[in-house]
């Protein structure tokens, strides 16, 4: 079932993101009067073509890319009446902006995506957090800046901004995180209140990150900082089943209560979830209560790989949320056009400028290369995104539109970055690049992309098979 989620995720994302792409070309080069013979999305053989005007529209066989054919003397010859309208008999300046607007494009609809997501509206779990427990760098800093643990061991806070950005989330904390090590920032400020106490002025501590390291994206940052997340007291109440999953084979419902799993007595939904974790494979007399009866069921739990790379067991069930989990521990951000707007660019700039340092760390070899990823992790994350909900994939299609605007504006042969070069340097010399020269820059631009195309897939193999 994962599987065609996959496939269905990655269909729908890498069609909409490419159509986004190759119209940039498209409506620019109309735009300049050229000729457009054919308006494809994917390579290879057309399995389904559409002939309108005097451009045939294609869908080709291999998903992964497109292209726009325009009239061009140097591919083949051109009718004397047609030669204007030919790529090769424009301006540079009217060649640049064709190959410029695909990128830009991309870059624009990620842009306009967040405004969206702004729109219809972001629900988070808001950052609560426990006084943390001595001897890790958040306790640290506590005590740095004056608290006093002892005294402050029950309190909950409310983190409000991390590095002088608002903040919502969980997730936006740990994108912070990334962010502040991206840009080698030593310390996060962040900024919190009492959580049974909002109008107090915030206070603020610096939080050192020297614990952390960025080529390690597997562990869990915000728990080796010392955060541990406040949440509510969860019954071990079933809310949902997954489709095929061991709880749903077992015959659990919604509204069960889990009372036993083998000789453990379940406390609370976290007590579950932890004994379910730490037995993969493993099969347990399960004991439950209906509407208040009692009953007894065997349960063989599923063996799966966390992101960490280790083996966990999984029930498939999800917990009822208490009535009062919305107002107390859920927030939901939504924004009029405007605002929208404004946050839709503030979060494109702020992924831009990370994306852009993550880039120029790998180039210099401070960052590994095993965070490429290829078509394979890409179909994953679109799947998982897709189950999700509507947020969570158009937020992964932001993030990859604008992945897909840089890559494509790096100055690569063979990219529309390495098309922008060579049309630079006919801006400064007056002159196009030489033939001969534009032929080895293809050639080494051919086997850059294979390189980074086989060494994505191999990390794509790699996740797979460790995790």
């Amino acid at each position: 079932m994962s599987f065609i989620w996959a496939i269905t995720g990655f269909a729908i994302l890498i069609g909409v993101l490419v159509t986004i792409h190759e119209w940039g070309h498209f409506a620019v080069a109309r735009l300049f009067k050229v000729k457009v013979l054919a308006f494809s999305v994917g390579f290879g053989k057309p399995i389904y073509s559409l002939q309108k005007g005097e451009t045939q529209y294609r869908l080709g066989m291999i998903p992964l890319g497109g292209y726009v054919k325009f009239l061009d003397e140097r591919v083949e010859p051109v009718a004397e009446h047609e030669r204007h309208r030919a790529f090769n008999q424009q301006s540079v300046y009217k060649r640049f902006a064709i190959v410029l607007a695909g990128p830009m494009i991309n870059l624009l609809f990620a842009w306009w995506l967040f405004a969206i997501i702004g729109m219809i509206g972001i629900q988070s779990v808001k950052p609560l957090f426990q006084t943390p427990a001595v001897e890790t760098p958040l306790a640290q800093a506590f005590e740095q800046a004056g608290f006093d643990l002892d005294l402050l061991k029950d309190q909950v806070w409310w983190m409000q901004q991390v590095n002088d950005q608002s903040i919502s989330s969980w997730q936006q904390v740990q994108q912070a995180v990334l962010q502040s090590l991206v840009h080698d920032r030593s310390s996060l400020k962040l900024d919190f209140v009492r959580f049974e106490d909002h109008a107090q002025i915030p206070q603020t501590i610096n939080l050192p990150l020297n614990s952390l390291d960025i080529n390690d994206l597997a562990t869990p940052w915000l728990s080796i900082l010392g955060f541990m997340p406040e949440g509510p007291k969860l019954d071990a109440v079933v809310g949902s089943l997954s489709e095929g999953s061991p709880a749903q084979s077992a015959g659990l419902q919604t509204g069960d209560r889990i009372i036993r799993l083998g000789e453990k007595t379940i406390v609370d939904w976290r007590d579950l979830v932890e004994w379910v974790r730490q037995h993969p494979g493993q099969v347990f007399e399960l004991e439950f209560d209906r509407a208040g009866a009692q009953f007894n069921t065997q349960v063989t739990l599923d063996s799966i790989t966390s992101d960490t790379g280790v083996v966990i067991g999984r029930l498939g069930a999800s917990v009822l949320p208490p009535s009062d989990f919305d107002a107390r521990f859920l927030m939901t951000e939504r924004y009029r056009f405007f605002a929208a707007i404004g946050y839709g660019w503030q979060q494109a700039v702020r992924l831009f400028n990370m994306t852009m340092a993550m880039f120029k760390k790998m180039l210099f070899g401070e960052v590994g290369l095993q965070h490429l990823s290829g078509p394979i992790s890409i179909a994953d994350f679109s799947g998982k995104a897709l189950q999700t909900g509507l947020i969570s994939f158009l937020s992964l299609m932001a993030l990859l539109s604008l992945s897909l605007g840089i890559l494509n504006l790096l100055p690569i042969p063979m990219l529309d970055g390495g098309h922008l070069m060579f049309y630079l340097y006919e801006m400064l010399r007056g002159k196009p690049v030489g033939e001969r020269v534009e032929e080895v820059a293809y050639r080494i631009g051919l086997v850059m992309i294979a390189g980074l195309t086989i060494l994505a897939l191999s990390n794509d193999v790699i996740r797979i098979t460790n995790g």
